[in-house]
């Protein structure tokens, strides 16, 4: 074998390995980037004697794109059986919800979205304990995508 040849094969091997090195370089710098922009999803509880409030946090690095908001009676319940928030509030509390239709709505990174706040001036309220009594227990349900357009589901119980 002559040096020209191999000096040839030499240089294809070397650029091959090259190739090969960039290609995997790439891969794993998208892989890095998607995962990097992800968000998550918070859900956050504060029940006191005269104030009940539940919203969601934003702490991943990415922004939320927020789908659905929907409250299940049992953890394990089909997204279908899920009713709003505003529909399983009482008549005569709905007017506690901050965020009515969340569908397509975009929590920025380290943001927080307020979906219901109810205060009252007197403990044991007995609009507070009817408002205990029917979340209690209930599961509630966030659907939203990242900006790559993966789909994820967050579910919580809440515990009032």
């Amino acid at each position: 074998m002559d040096i020209e040849t191999a000096l040839f094969i030499t240089t294809a091997i070397m650029a091959l390995g090259t190739i090969i090195f960039s290609s995997l370089t790439m891969a794993f710098g998208r892989s890095h980037n998607r995962k990097s922009v992800r968000p998550f999803c918070n859900l956050l509880q504060n029940v006191t004697d005269t104030q009940l409030s539940i919203s969601i946090q934003n702490p991943g690095m990415g922004p939320m794109r927020i789908q659905e908001i929907l409250l299940l009676k049992n953890q394990d319940d089909p997204i279908e059986a899920g009713v709003s928030l505003k529909d399983a509030l009482p008549l005569e509390l709905k007017h506690t919800v901050f965020k009515e239709n969340t569908e397509e709505y975009v929590l920025a990174s380290l943001g927080e979205l307020n979906l219901l706040r109810y205060t009252t001036d007197t403990p044991n309220n007995g609009e507070m304990t009817q408002l205990k009594e029917t979340l209690n227990g209930c599961s509630l349900c966030i659907t939203y995508e990242d900006i790559y357009d993966h789909s994820y589901e967050k579910r919580g119980i809440l515990t009032l």
